[in-house]
């Protein structure tokens, strides 16, 4: 029998967050995507990696040009994997932490590309399921609409153990399947080096 197809998309920040959590290992992004589909019985249509790239100075500070070129190349890496996209957002510059002296800074616009990647694919149907790879709150609206139009929604999030979630709860309780990542899951997706 021929499995179904989801679209995966990713919350890059989110993920990031949860990578750090397990001491920031290096992942094979492609083999993790299949497998995501492949837990809730699914092959993957395609995975959308959402994120931004570093915030540089005027001018740019060489600490903060390598970031941004490590983080590009990075992105240009995901984009050679089989049926994956990269959709950026961008950081908005708010000021001077008046303690550490850092920018404050603000992502922007990358919630709403998920959410519009969300709808989009529900009001299409060329899929009878999204996985969401995030524990953002924000998305309980486009959840809901993805399943009131017939697609099965699952979520993918980090640790729910003990009083600290890294997920909100109304999002989680929303979802058809529900996946944790934890380290024994992303444990045959580490890359060397």
């Amino acid at each position: 029998m021929i499995k179904e197809r989801m679209l995966l998309i990713i919350d890059g920040g989110y993920l990031d967050f949860i990578q750090r959590s397990f001491g920031s290992p290096r992942l094979d992004y492609g083999r993790l995507a299949n497998a995501i589909c492949d837990h809730f019985g699914y092959n993957m249509y395609r995975a959308i990696y959402f994120n931004c790239l570093p915030h540089q100075s005027q001018p740019p500070t060489d600490e903060e040009k390598e970031a941004f070129e490590k983080k590009r190349g990075f992105y240009q890496r995901l984009e050679k994997l089989e049926r994956f996209e990269v959709k950026l957002g961008h950081l908005a510059f708010r000021g001077v932490d008046g303690q550490t002296g850092k920018p404050v800074l603000e992502q922007k616009q990358v919630d709403v590309l998920i959410t519009a990647e969300m709808v989009y694919a529900a009001a299409r149907r060329n899929v009878p399921a999204i996985a969401l790879l995030s524990g953002d709150g924000d998305f309980l609206p486009a959840c809901e609409l993805v399943k009131r139009e017939g697609l099965t929604f699952a979520l993918v999030h980090g640790s729910r153990s003990g009083s600290f979630l890294t997920f909100h709860e109304a999002l989680w309780q929303a979802a058809d399947l529900r996946l944790e990542i934890t380290k024994e899951f992303i444990e045959p997706f580490l890359r060397e080096g």
